[in-house]
């Protein structure tokens, strides 16, 4: 059984434009909803999180996990982009892209397939350490996806890829809703797309993954 943790979404301008998680300890956002910020709630799904949220941080029962950064889209509720601010999560998401951004040079170079242009030439896929495994994906349009899982875990390129292909440019790209501006990075605010990605990650996770 696979065990996945979280997943980063970057654009082109290095930005984290979505952030989910499933399976994961002191994690900045449960923090956050169980310190009860008056306002600044955080977003499930497009539904205001104001109650408790001290519950268990697997999101593998059937409720919708927790996404940052969020606006909220409900007609009833109206959340401001700096009242969802989350200090820590923007940090960790500079940090987890950071660590990403000079793996994946330095094997570019040592495989003498660094390029001016970026990318990732030097097919990069994933490392490991002693409690996770990172799992790198780089789509043709610029756009990275980050998916960690437990150390176990082999090769989740099949996945990223699915997640790309059949999710994110379905729901995300051809969405007329969701405008890709060139120059300003754009959460993603779809709950089409937070449905199934959910969805699937749960069914991988029930199902034992193919060795690589």
């Amino acid at each position: 059984m696979v065990v996945v943790n979280n997943l980063y979404i970057f654009d082109r301008h290095c930005e984290c434009i979505f952030y989910t998680e499933w399976n994961r300890t002191n994690s900045p956002l449960a923090a956050e909803a169980e310190a009860g910020r008056g306002s600044k709630d955080l977003v499930r799904g497009n539904q205001v999180l104001t109650g408790d949220t001290s519950s268990s941080r697997s999101s593998l029962d059937g409720q919708r996990p927790l996404v940052w950064p969020t606006t909220s889209t409900s007609t009833t509720h109206r959340v401001s982009a700096e009242s969802l601010r989350n200090v820590v999560m923007e940090e960790e998401a500079k940090l987890v892209y950071g660590v990403v951004y000079s793996t994946r040079n330095i094997i570019n170079k040592l495989n003498s397939k660094d390029s001016s242009q970026g990318g990732n030439p030097g097919g990069f896929t994933s490392f490991a350490t002693n409690t996770y495994r990172l799992h790198y994906y780089e789509a043709p349009t610029g756009v990275k996806f980050i998916l960690n899982t437990d150390v176990g875990t082999t090769s989740m390129q099949p996945v990223l890829e699915m997640i790309y292909r059949n999710i994110y440019v379905e729901y995300v790209m051809k969405n007329p809703l969701f405008r890709i501006d060139p120059k300003v990075s754009t959460p993603i605010e779809n709950d089409y797309f937070r449905a199934v990605l959910n969805n699937y990650i749960r069914e991988i996770s029930s199902a034992a993954m193919p060795a690589s």
